[in-house]
């Protein structure tokens, strides 16, 4: 099957319903949306022995004899006659007898939790031993190694303030599992999953299992600007992760610390709202989260470690995917230091690969353009180039490159943009003196104009040619766009000292901050281009000089934190205070921009 197109054939469940399949993998969106759990796409594995739910089986497995068949006759109607009695007779004595018995059987409590997971999930298929064990509901951070053990008859749905834990939800949280009695010690049998999973994934640790599909179905999200099932090339990277522990470990990694980040967002959005009761409980769950993430860091650090010296074995595709989800891996955790060290090596990874065209190399196009705009972002806050993009690539190759994925691409920033921000970068960091002032001056004017005269319209425009995006929010990105051209050129007149010195400076900084808020303020918190403007806001809120614009830059951070539980906003949001709590005589002369150059900050905002 390959790794970026979708399966040819339709899941099992929809092939069996007859209803059209959306293809998406790991699992159908369509069989998740309706509850059900995907079977996938590979061969179809059956328990033997399965409990049937109706007909004369019922609570029984499949391939069990009824009571009096245990010697089946072909002699006549007689014999069979003869066993039809006895077993109508066995199951009225049966059900006399749990009638009076003051607690039921083990197979009866066992028959009526399927019953009841039945009834809550739409349809069940697995199975039950019928003698020994019970249903209960268990979370990610009990499936390697837990003391104890909560059973429970069926899915439970929890409701804790503005949170909801669902049971019976198949995106991962939760799921009903087989598991045995405790015995007389306190040791416990490991919980296997009750419904069987795509083969490919069959002898997967659970919990890597449950942060694959968390990456799936939620961290994909983020990697793109409008998440389609069949068009999200980061999808591509499940497949891979069977055959390369690497991959599935940074994976997992970046999928742990992701939901650590999501469970804890309430605090920040409505820190007041939330009592101390709930308080501990999410703290306790993005701890466990955390730890999961750590573990399957450390690991990976590790197998990185073999993959780079075994290049030619392991393919330097995984490897700069690899490189690239440890960047993404720091910036879920804070987008502090960190970062450096693995774009350095990702960009060495960059320099042994040769750009390709055709629709096969969609995932790599993304996967570098990625790369590129952490490069470039990182330069606007650095006080020295620490990569050399011309080692890389030349000039237009970045850019062909950055206009292969600026369709889709979670920024929703125009390539041009991009590449003025990169110079204005490299111009900030130049040494004026008499001699070459003018000429810094005259090349970031050049950059401020080249920025005011791109088409942001004609850009966002383009989206309407693809195909596969049907109904682009178009206006969403002209908004989305024009936040980051302002930006830009805002960027541009504070980074560029010789250009403070230009006529009008401070009134055009103070109108470019006024647009640059009147288009965030038309990007809803429910528009996918939302997440695209992290960028802009903290450039607005690094510009806003009164109370009232500063809690509103930090609301939008905070709301953004929900919506993209990211680490790097939280340190945005630290790095903007900061940056407000300093005295205007310890500013001085300096921008902001100098100011957050400082080489003890080294962060990364995207």
């Amino acid at each position: 099957m390959d790794v970026v197109n979708p399966p040819t054939k339709a899941c099992h469940n929809c092939r069996k319903q007859r209803l059209r399949c959306d293809r998406s993998y790991p699992q159908c969106n369509k069989c998740v949306n309706s509850g059900r759990v995907c079977l996938g796409y590979g061969k179809l594995l059956r328990w033997t022995g399965a409990v049937a739910t109706r007909g004369k089986y019922a609570g029984r497995t499949s391939s069990a004899p009824l009571a009096g068949d245990a010697s089946p006759s072909k002699s006549g109607a007689a014999s069979r006659s003869a066993s039809r009695s006895a077993a109508r007779s066995a199951v009225r004595s049966a059900s006399a007898s749990a009638s009076a018995s003051a607690s039921a059987s083990v197979s009866a409590s066992a028959s009526e939790s399927v019953a009841a997971a039945a009834s809550s999930t739409g349809s069940v298929t697995g199975s039950l031993s019928e003698t020994s064990e019970n249903l209960s509901v268990i979370t990610p951070a009990k499936l390697e190694s837990r003391s104890s053990v909560t059973p429970s008859a069926s899915p439970q749905t929890v409701n804790v303030g503005a949170l909801r834990y669902d049971g019976t939800q198949e995106d991962g949280e939760t799921q009903l599992v087989v598991q045995s009695h405790p015995r007389a010690s306190s040791e416990f049998s490991p919980a296997s999953p009750w419904v069987l999973v795509d083969p490919l994934y069959q002898d997967m640790q659970y919990g890597h299992r449950h942060y694959l599909s968390y990456f799936a179905t939620r961290v994909c999200k983020d990697l793109v600007s409008h998440d389609l099932p069949d068009r999200n090339p980061f999808r591509g990277l499940i497949p891979l992760t069977r055959a390369h522990p690497l991959l599935q470990h940074i994976i997992v990694a970046a999928s742990a610390s992701h939901m650590s980040n999501l469970v804890r967002a309430p605090l920040t959005s409505r820190n007041g709202e939330v009592g101390e009761n709930l308080r501990a409980i999410i703290h306790q769950a993005s701890r466990r989260a955390l730890n999961d993430a750590l573990l399957a860091k450390a690991t990976a650090l590790g197998l990185m470690r073999g993959a780079v010296e075994n290049m030619k074995t392991t393919g330097a595709d995984v490897i700069l995917a690899a490189a690239l989800f440890f960047i993404n891996v720091e910036l879920i955790e804070s987008g502090k230091h960190g970062w450096k060290a693995h774009l350095e090596g990702a960009g060495r990874i960059m320099s042994l690969l040769q750009p390709t065209v055709g629709a096969e190399t969609t995932l790599r196009d993304y996967m570098l353009s990625d790369c590129f705009i952490y490069f470039i972002m990182a330069s606007a806050f650095m006080p020295a180039v620490s990569l050399d993009s011309q080692s890389y690539f030349k000039p237009a190759q970045i850019i062909s490159i950055l206009r292969r994925a600026a369709a889709n691409n979670y920024l929703c920033c125009p390539p041009e943009i991009l590449i003025i921000l990169y110079s204005a970068s490299q111009l900030s960091n130049a040494s004026s003196d008499a001699s070459t002032v003018d000429e810094i001056r005259d090349a970031g004017l050049q950059l401020l104009q080249e920025a005011q005269s791109f088409d942001i319209d004609a850009w966002a425009n383009d989206a309407r040619n693809m195909e596969y995006m049907p109904g682009v929010p178009i206006q969403s990105r002209v908004h989305a766009g024009s936040a980051h051209r302002l930006a830009a050129c805002l960027y541009i007149l504070q980074a560029i000292p010789p250009l403070a010195e230009i006529p009008n400076h401070d009134e055009a900084v103070r109108l470019l901050s006024d647009n640059i808020i009147e288009h965030l303020s038309c990007i809803s918190d429910d528009d996918p281009n939302f997440k695209a403007t992290t960028w802009p806001t903290f450039i607005a809120g690094a510009e806003a000089r009164d109370p009232p614009r500063r809690d509103w830059v930090m609301n939008r951070l905070k709301r953004l934190v929900v919506s993209c539980p990211w680490g790097f906003l939280y340190t945005a949001m630290d790095t903007l205070q900061s940056l407000w709590d300093l005295d205007s005589k310890v500013m001085g002369t300096k921008s902001w921009v100098q100011l957050l150059k400082d080489p003890d900050l080294n962060f990364l905002i995207v």
